[in-house]
C-alpha cells in the first residue's frame, strides 16, 4: 500500500472510532493509542492505565475492548461518512427510530413484552408498626397502608407502564405472594421488611448487617477491601446519601428477578431510578448492558437527597461504586470497585 492509502485507512478507522457509542469509544481509542492521557508504548500499559483511572479490574478492560473492536469492525464494514465517498448514502436514524430502539432496549432489560406478566413484591410494614386502617377488618381499610417503600412502588409501576403498556403488572406484599410463573419478578425493599428479598440472599455476594429498628443496617460486601458501607448523615443528622443496590438474577425457567434494595428507603428509590428515570436511565442502561450483557449482576451506587429530591448518578460519567457479575450460576466476580470514593465507608459496624 502507498503512504496515501495507509493514511486514508487510518483516517477511516479513526472516524469510525469517533462514531462508537460513549460506552465503547474510550476503550477503542485507548487500544489504538489515540488518547494522550493513556499514551503508553504497549497495549498492556495503556489498558492498565485506563483500568487504574476507571477503577476497573484488568479483565473488565479487556472485555470492554473486545466489544469495542467488534462494534468498530461493524462500523467500518457498514461504512462511515469518512469511508464512504458519497455521504448522501449514509442516513442517521430519525428521532422516532431512536425512540423505538430505546423502548426496545428497556423492554429487553426489564423482560417486559406485550402480554407478558411482571409481578412486584413490595416490602410491608411490620404488623406492630401499621396504622389501624391497614387491617382488612377496619371500616376504612386501605390495602396499601401496609406497604413500605410506596414511593418506589409507584415509580416502578409508572415506569413499566411507559415502557410496555400492554404488559400485565401486578403488585403484592410478601405475605400475599405465592406465585412462580411471572416473566419478571421485581422485589422492592431490603430484607428487614421484605421476606421475599430474604429468600434470595443466599444467592447474593452481600448481606445487610441487622440492627435494631431505628438504626441503619449497613451493607457488607466481603470481596471488597473495605467491605462495610452505610448511609451518610450530616452533623445535624440529616440524611445526605444512601446506597442503591440493584441485583439481577435469571432463573432456569426464564423468570428474571430484579432486587431493588438500600440501607434506607432513599436507596431503594434510587435503585429504581437508575433504570426508570428518563434520559439518564437510558445512558445507565447502555453502560450496564455494555459491561455485563445479559449476565446476572449486582450494582451498587450512591443516591443523594438534594432539597427533598432523590438524585441518582449517571453511570457513564462516574461509574458505579461496585459492579459484580456472574454467568451460569458461578460465583460473582468483581468487575468495578470505586467504593473508595464513597463517604459512608465504615471501619466496623
Amino acid at each position: 500500500m502507498s503512504a496515501d492509502q495507509i493514511m486514508g485507512l487510518v483516517q477511516e478507522i479513526a472516524s469510525a472510532t469517533r462514531m462508537l457509542g460513549d460506552g465503547l469509544r474510550l476503550f477503542a481509542e485507548v487500544d489504538l493509542n489515540l488518547t494522550q492521557e493513556h499514551n503508553h508504548p504497549t497495549l498492556t500499559g495503556r489498558q492498565e492505565s485506563l483500568a487504574s483511572h476507571l477503577g476497573y479490574a484488568s479483565k473488565t478492560i479487556r472485555r470492554k475492548s473486545e466489544r469495542a473492536f467488534q462494534a468498530l469492525a461493524v462500523q467500518v464494514l457498514s461504512g462511515t461518512p469518512a469511508a464512504v465517498p458519497n455521504h448522501t448514502e449514509y442516513r442517521w436514524p430519525t428521532k422516532g427510530e431512536e425512540q423505538d430502539v430505546l423502548a426496545n432496549d428497556f423492554q429487553k432489560f426489564w423482560n417486559a413484552h406485550p402480554q407478558g406478566r411482571l409481578d412486584i413484591v413490595c416490602s410491608e410494614i411490620p404488623e406492630e408498626e401499621r396504622p389501624c386502617f391497614a387491617s382488612p377488618s377496619d371500616r376504612n381499610y386501605l390495602r396499601y397502608a401496609k406497604f413500605a417503600d410506596l414511593d418506589t412502588l409507584i415509580h416502578v409501576k409508572t415506569g413499566l407502564a411507559g415502557i410496555c403498556p400492554d404488559a400485565t403488572v401486578r403488585d403484592f406484599a410478601p405475605s400475599e405472594y405465592h406465585d412462580t410463573n411471572a416473566d419478571t419478578l421485581i422485589v422492592i425493599g431490603g430484607p428487614p421488611w421484605n421476606a421475599k428479598y430474604r429468600e434470595f440472599l443466599p444467592q447474593l455476594p452481600f448481606h445487610f448487617e441487622p440492627h435494631p429498628l431505628g438504626e441503619d443496617d449497613p451493607l457488607v460486601i466481603p470481596q471488597l477491601s473495605q467491605p462495610i458501607m452505610g448511609p451518610v448523615w450530616s452533623p445535624k443528622k440529616d440524611l445526605l446519601e444512601d446506597l442503591a443496590i440493584l441485583s439481577r438474577l435469571t432463573l432456569t425457567q426464564g423468570t428474571v428477578v430484579y432486587l431493588l434494595g438500600g440501607c434506607l428507603t432513599l436507596g431503594v428509590l434510587g435503585a429504581a431510578k437508575l433504570f426508570l428515570h428518563g434520559p439518564q436511565s437510558a445512558r445507565n442502561l447502555r453502560y450496564v448492558t455494555d459491561m455485563v450483557g445479559e449476565e446476572d449482576f449486582v450494582l451498587v451506587s450512591e443516591t443523594r437527597r438534594v432539597g427533598g429530591l432523590t438524585d441518582t448518578v449517571d453511570l457513564t460519567a462516574v461509574g458505579p461504586l461496585v459492579l459484580m457479575t456472574r454467568s451460569n450460576n458461578s460465583p460473582f466476580e468483581l468487575l468495578v470497585d470505586n467504593s473508595r470514593r464513597y463517604e459512608g465507608i465504615l471501619t466496623s459496624s
